[in-house]
């Protein structure tokens, strides 16, 4: 399915996604095209029959919750719609947010979209920490004592409620050494308002420890809105996508002669990102790392 056939999908789930029966709705509408290939039409049936269970209370994802990694990300991962409606701090990062051309892909468009259905929900967030337990209940995770999550491959942070859940989930789970970068200032310095209140004493609702936020570039905020962001006990820094006289490739990044240009064209102290998570550094990667405090991370961007 291209872009024009997903569009009204992802504006139901944008403007009803604490109803997924009008997004079922928009799923079978969208499927009434002869043309939609059958890997499409299969994965779409699934997530039809999704939200139609989730709309009568009953949480059975059709689809990965928590992925696996890869190559490129070695870690524990979850995503989210990205763009408009879904990333409520995003700027022009809009205009090269690479979250999209996963849409190439139903299961990945699927999951993304399932996700931001979970989170919607009561029963869709047991599933998430669901999903996030049985990944820990793993023998290759349960001997160790850290396992790196990334939180929001994809999407970002859609409400301070959503904030909450993440923080007291994280809390709750020491094992994970979690990290993320956001450009959801407002919904984070919200949650942080939420700290102060009785509700939040009694449950002890906090900032959790193993949770590393980094201030992504890209978004619309004011000085004074990063400033406070800054300040947050979570925060490692800034995540700074640089825009280069020529666009890079993926494959550039880990090319030392790159970095180079890139930190001469960017004109500051900074740590260059090599593209591959979890290869920075000999200790772990510098974006999950409180040892990289206030350092500004670059990468290209692509």
């Amino acid at each position: 399915m291209n872009r024009q056939q997903l569009q009204p999908i992802v504006d139901a789930i944008g403007a009803h996604s604490d109803q997924p029966a009008i997004v079922a709705a928009a799923i079978w509408k969208a499927l009434e095209c002869d043309s939609i290939k059958p890997g499409w039409r299969c994965s779409m049936l699934k997530l039809a029959l999704f939200c139609e269970q989730l709309a009568e209370g009953i949480s059975k994802p059709a689809f990965t919750i928590i992925a696996e990694g890869n190559s490129k990300l070695p870690f524990l991962s979850f995503s989210a719609m990205p763009g408009f409606g879904f990333c409520p701090g995003s700027g022009d990062c809009r205009d090269w947010c690479y979250s999209f051309s996963a849409w190439r892909y139903p299961a990945a468009f699927c999951r993304q979209a399932q996700n931001t259905l979970l989170l919607s929900s009561y029963p869709g967030k047991v599933s998430i920490t669901s999903a996030l337990n049985a990944q820990l209940r793993r023998p290759k995770y349960q001997a160790l004592d850290r396992v790196d999550f990334r939180l929001y491959v994809d999407g970002d942070f859609r409400s301070s409620h959503d904030v909450a859940f993440w923080m007291h989930l994280l809390d709750k789970t020491p094992q994970l050494a979690a990290y993320g970068y956001s450009k959801s200032f407002k919904e984070l310095l919200g949650f942080d308002g939420m700290l102060d209140t009785v509700y939040a004493r009694r449950t002890k609702q906090r900032w959790p420890s193993n949770y590393v936020l980094n201030v992504s570039s890209g978004h619309r905020h004011t000085p004074g809105i990063v400033q406070a962001i800054e300040a947050l006990p979570i925060t490692r820094g800034r995540f700074i996508a640089v825009a280069m006289p020529k666009k890079a490739r993926s494959t550039d990044h880990g090319s030392r002669d790159h970095q180079k240009e890139l930190r001469d064209h960017y004109g500051k102290t900074a740590f260059t990102c090599p593209g591959s998570c979890g290869t920075c550094t000999p200790s772990g990667h510098a974006c999950g790392s409180q040892r990289f405090k206030d350092v500004d991370i670059i990468i290209a961007a692509h």
